[in-house]
């Protein structure tokens, strides 16, 4: 008899907590936007990210400066060229790295020239 009451009971209560309902009013509507309203926003500045010095003339001041230096690459490749920063942590200086390997792959043998791109300094830096 215990456990019927117990039963009727719970399934009572259920049927009750069940059966409420949240009741929130709807939230009013805010002022509406028209697509005339959109189209006139402005328009957010564009930055140009663009380096100071293009990839093509920091080659150039490379090959230079291995002209200079007499660097003999004639048996070398360029490898890869790309934008770096280069530096320690606190002063890093945009810059454009190149490689060069040799066309025999030994490991160990090719030329890193690094050109700034903000002081347009080229040099060697120590290899690894």
């Amino acid at each position: 008899m215990r456990l019927l009451f117990s039963v009727v009971l719970g399934l009572a209560g259920a049927l009750i907590c069940h059966a409420q309902t949240n009741q929130t009013r709807p939230s009013e509507p805010g002022p509406s936007i028209t697509m005339k309203q959109v189209v006139e926003l402005p328009a957010p500045k564009r930055e140009s990210r663009r380096p100071g010095l293009s990839l093509q003339a920091a080659l150039k001041l490379a090959e230079t400066y291995i002209a200079k230096q007499r660097i003999n690459i004639a048996p070398y490749y360029l490898y890869e060229a790309k934008y770096v920063l280069y530096g320690t942590k606190d002063n890093q200086d945009p810059s454009w790295f190149f490689w060069w390997v040799k066309e025999d792959g030994v490991i160990g043998d090719y030329v890193y020239i690094v050109v700034s791109i903000r002081t347009r300094n080229v040099f060697r830096p120590p290899s690894m």
